[in-house]
């Protein structure tokens, strides 16, 4: 901000006026209480320089009102930020005190070394001290000189009234506030989801600290926009782009790229982290729920003839190294037809199927290029061909091929439980885990190793019982690359 004068002289050589010439962002504060006041000073200033036409040095007496105003804010923001981590905001009470000792407050010291400044920051104590916001005491024998220790007045009503002062709401009441939110939202989704889980640990952690979770902001605002994305995308069961889905949500296409992206993955990573599971790349996280920058492309390799809505037909069988198709085109399939496939095998990993596509599939098989959680529009298309698969005289085997890890295992029990019943493990078990020991990674994470061992009680895994035990025991699991690196 700043701030100039030009004096008018009349004849006799008196000044009569000022001008006061100020930039526009002085204006746009000016709403602020602490710029209203500054504001009534300067005006007073001008009527007394008017009416006795002694030119005062008044942009002297403007900063010294700003210093005293630094010091007020400084002081309380400094006393909150340390009752925001003390017992006593937690309980509401505590025998000891929430002070400041002045000798370790490095920003008081370069200032006390001024008399001009000293002069202003006791004035500002004395009066912090008559409105009851804070007490003070000297150092032993400088009385007067010497400030010791700075304390919080804790009183309920006082600690508002020095949130007020430093135009900061209450951090209790913007929790208060999130708390609302999150429970309003965490009760529109269905029990046991990831984000459900994720959302009860937030609420508990409110509830307890009395702060907003990290994983929001003190924006009303944009809280509610981030829960109002995780919902949608939990409940979303086709694909959207970003920008359209922006638009819908909140009428901005631009809002959830520049706004609400990075805190919602930072949500969904977490709540990936607290069951154990690896954080995938972010617009493979996104596309798990059915979000993405462009239409997704889908990947297999087999004896399929796509029939679309408008009639026409698309034969991949030719496509002996790899067939694509596009999610919208997946959305206008009417059916799907396959000539006699014996077995359909579903590969976590890109680098895998590349490498098994081109040295160990046969002519009756059939294989798909999964990736991590499949995305919504993935799993149309799994079922569409599985649809097909049911016209066949002889029905085919259904494998899966992932890593041996926590990962690995959930993806398999996801598509096993959602798409394909029979779906059975390929390379998952003991005997692979031994053959690749050499190439096996550590485990070094005590959460991890939680989440193998709650695997290891849950009977959906009972395929995985064995070698997760020999994970457990050796601490290691494996990465499916490893298998094709010998």
């Amino acid at each position: 901000m700043k701030l100039s004068a030009r004096w008018t002289v009349n004849e006799s050589g008196k000044a009569f006026g000022c001008c006061v010439v100020l930039n526009c962002r002085l204006f746009s504060l000016l709403r602020r209480r602490r710029f209203r006041i500054l504001l009534r000073l300067w005006t007073a200033t001008l009527l007394f320089i008017r009416t006795t036409g002694i030119p005062l040095p008044a942009i002297l007496i403007l900063r010294r009102f700003q210093m005293k105003m630094n010091y007020e804010r400084k002081i309380l923001e400094r006393l909150i930020g340390k009752y925001e981590k003390s017992k006593a905001y937690i309980t509401g009470h505590s025998s000891r005190r929430i002070a400041l000792t002045v000798s370790e407050e490095n920003w008081l010291q370069s200032g006390m070394e001024n008399p001009e400044e000293k002069k202003l920051f006791f004035a500002t104590l004395v009066e912090l001290k008559k409105q009851e916001l804070v007490d003070y005491s000297w150092v032993k024998f400088e009385e007067g000189n010497l400030v010791d220790k700075i304390w919080l007045i804790q009183d309920e009503n006082r600690i508002r009234e020095g949130y007020r002062r430093i135009e900061r709401t209450p951090t209790k009441e913007t929790a208060a506030e999130l708390l609302a939110l999150i429970e309003k939202y965490a009760g529109k989704l269905s029990p046991g989801t990831q984000l459900l889980v994720f959302l009860e640990t937030c609420i508990e952690e409110i509830k307890n600290r009395k702060k907003c979770s990290s994983y929001f902001s003190e924006d009303r605002i944009l809280n509610e926009d981030i829960l109002k994305c995780l919902v949608h995308m939990e409940k979303n069961e086709n694909e959207q782009m970003e920008r359209l889905m922006s638009q819908a949500l909140y009428g901005d296409s631009k809002r959830f790229e520049q706004d609400v992206k990075s805190k919602v993955l930072s949500i969904l990573k977490e709540a990936k982290r607290q069951i154990g599971e690896d954080i995938p790349e972010d617009d493979e996280l996104l596309r798990e729920k059915g979000v993405v920058r462009w239409p997704e492309i889908l990947e297999f390799t087999g004896k399929l003839k796509v029939h679309l809505e408008d009639g026409c037909n698309i034969d991949y069988t030719a496509e002996k190294y790899g067939a694509y198709i596009n999610s919208e085109t997946v959305l206008h399939i009417s059916w799907v037809e396959t000539e006699q496939i014996d077995r359909v095998l579903f590969i976590e990993n890109k680098a895998n199927y590349v490498w098994y596509i081109s040295h160990e599939k046969t002519e009756e098989e059939l294989v798909i290029f999964h990736g991590g959680c499949y995305s919504p529009i993935k799993g149309k298309w799994f079922r569409k061909i599985l649809q097909g698969l049911e016209c066949q005289p002889r029905k085919p085997e259904y494998y899966h091929w992932g890593d041996i890890d926590v990962g690995g295992f959930r993806i398999f029990q996801r598509l096993r439980e959602n798409i394909v019943s029979e779906l059975k493990p390929y390379r998952m078990d003991t005997q692979c885990l031994e053959q690749y020991h050499d190439d096996t990674m550590k485990i070094t994470s005590l959460s991890y190793l939680k989440a193998l061992e709650k695997l290891s009680r849950d009977s959906n895994y009972a395929c995985f019982h064995q070698v997760i035990a020999k994970m457990l025991e050796e601490k290691i699991r494996l990465e499916q690359e490893a298998m094709i690196l010998k």
